[in-house]
């Protein structure tokens, strides 16, 4: 796979979850927020969708690399603020069953792949 397949990719993925943030009836799953939390929600949202956008506009476009680098680092700091708010603040379970534990560690490494796709982007384009 290329870097701009995968660029295409994670910003297709960034515009569908920024819509699904923007929207409140609308659920986003494993990867919601927290939904007593909507306007924090709206907030990723409209950084995620915007940033997605920025991704697809690099590829179609001739965005200096430095300004797609500048996006992917923007995603990345508001998809690990976003992971530490959904996963640990606001999400933890009280107590660790086995079910549980699974599944929080199945949430951990589908936001840790999604991370490192985007680390993956902004290194390309680091000038």
């Amino acid at each position: 796979m290329s870097v701009k397949t995968l660029q295409a990719i994670v910003g297709a993925f960034f515009i569908i979850l920024g819509i699904m943030g923007i929207l409140p009836s609308v659920n986003e799953g494993i990867f919601s927020i927290n939904n007593n939390r909507l306007v924090i929600e709206v907030i990723f949202g409209i950084v995620e969708l915007f940033c997605g956008l920025i991704m697809l506009y690099g590829l179609f476009s001739h965005v200096r690399r430095h300004t797609i680098y500048k996006a992917s680092m923007i995603v990345l700091i508001f998809w690990i603020a976003r992971f530490v708010l959904s996963v640990f603040i606001w999400g933890f379970p009280s107590y660790i069953t086995l079910s549980s534990g699974l599944n929080l560690l199945l949430l951990i490494s589908v936001e840790l792949i999604i991370g490192s796709a985007v680390w993956l982007l902004a290194q390309t384009y680091k000038s």
